[in-house]
């Protein structure tokens, strides 16, 4: 087992707990703004009930000028729980505390008119009563921590009932498969993967698990059985591929001839049999006429059209697997003939101007007349390449030079 495993069944509580966690606090806050807001509510309640209950002995205290009493109802006002400082201040300026008198500037505070005993007339005074908002803080503190206390057993319960479930139902068969994948091999490929899982009347996911090993053992067996056979047909393709991409290489994409790095490649090999043979080795290059003049006037999508239909004619003029053509570059080709001599050579450039030298029907219905000048040069026993073809070159211009639509050799 790897240093660095850990527990699907671990990540997965882990996660759950966190998530628990989180929800948790969401609901404690929002709990505990409900809750400061119904004992606050609570407790203004409890401070009317209290005063409107103790009103009356004030009043009548108050009217009998009875301090001692209304010091007395004032101790039992500020006894009571959330109260933390009671006044009374009467219309002869007498005024009556209990309690914490620091809390009255820093907490709620209720006031209410004292009315005389029998009613109407002038209120005898006023009754302040602070609310202390440590309490309420108390209470709500209190509230939370219950709450809180529930949702954690709630939570580590929950968890625990996961824990057994996931350790019974995913860690066991994912442990059972790993060690079943790690101890495959060539003689265990055909072993089948049993897990004990009880009787179930549905499938899930590491039934389907399962059934994959099961499906891969059998394409594993049937690939390797037909090893041989997908050896050579892989074989096949490659060879195919290569054969595709060394065309590409060598062939002229618009027109389907050889390229220059063709020649290159071709042309000793042509010169080198020549010589060990003795058998003559001519060289033909042809240029279009006038294709600047075509482009300028047609457009460049006829001039490819041009140069597509000259390769087809040329080629057409030539011997099946022998000869051979290469767009040199532009408007120019190389043909080579092998086993050809000097009057062959010439006849043959002629057939090609010939083929050459009649017109093009275009797409748009106008006919188009072509011509190409041709130049014709045998190779000498020993003479470099790069000299060979610019003899040939040079009958080529002199072909230009005398009027076009004719060869020089």
């Amino acid at each position: 087992m790897p240093q660095n495993f850990r527990s699907l069944a671990y990540a997965l509580i882990r996660r759950l707990a966190l998530l628990a966690t989180c929800c948790t606090l969401l609901f404690s806050a929002v709990q505990g703004v409900w809750t400061y807001h119904s004992v606050r509510q609570q407790l203004l309640g409890n401070i009317q009930y209290v005063a409107s209950s103790n009103m009356p002995m004030l009043s009548v205290a108050l009217w009998d000028i009875e301090p001692a009493t209304v010091r007395q109802q004032l101790a039992v006002i500020a006894a009571r729980p959330g109260v933390g400082f009671v006044r009374v201040n009467v219309v002869t300026g007498q005024m009556f505390e209990a309690g914490d008198a620091s809390l009255l500037y820093h907490n709620q505070v209720s006031r209410f008119v004292i009315p005389p005993p029998a009613g109407g007339g002038k209120a005898l005074g006023e009754l302040l009563i602070v609310l202390k908002d440590n309490y309420i803080y108390r209470q709500v503190a209190l509230a939370l921590a219950g709450m809180l206390l529930g949702y954690f057993l709630l939570t580590v319960l929950l968890c625990a009932l996961v824990v057994y479930v996931l350790r019974r139902d995913l860690e066991k068969p994912m442990h059972a498969m790993a060690d079943f994948a790690g101890r495959l091999g060539p003689h265990t490929l055909t072993s089948p993967l049993r897990l004990q899982r009880g009787k179930r009347d549905m499938h899930d996911e590491i039934d389907l698990v399962a059934a994959g090993f099961g499906t891969l053992q059998n394409a594993l067996t049937e690939h390797i059985e037909s090893l041989d056979q997908q050896v050579a047909e892989r074989t096949r393709q490659l060879e195919s591929a290569l054969a595709d991409i060394r065309d590409l290489l060598t062939h002229d994409t618009l027109t389907g001839c050889y390229n220059r790095a063709f020649l290159d490649e071709r042309l000793p090999q042509e010169t080198a049999r020549a010589q060990r043979s003795g058998q003559p080795l001519a060289l033909v290059f042809c240029d279009i006429d006038h294709f600047k003049q075509i482009n300028d006037e047609y457009g460049h999508l006829v001039g490819d059209e041009v140069l597509r239909e000259v390769a087809t004619r040329l080629r057409s003029q030539l011997r099946n697997d022998i000869d051979w053509v290469v767009r040199f570059g532009g408007e120019e080709f190389v043909v080579v003939l092998p086993d050809t001599g000097g009057d062959n050579a010439r006849l043959v450039a002629e057939r090609l101007r010939e083929a050459v030298a009649t017109s093009m029907l275009l797409e748009d219905g106008r006919r188009l007349q072509l011509t190409a000048s041709l130049g014709v040069a045998i190779w000498q026993p020993d003479e470099e390449l790069d000299a060979w073809l610019k003899r040939a070159d040079t009958l080529l211009y002199q072909a230009k030079m005398q009027g076009r639509n004719r060869v020089e050799s």
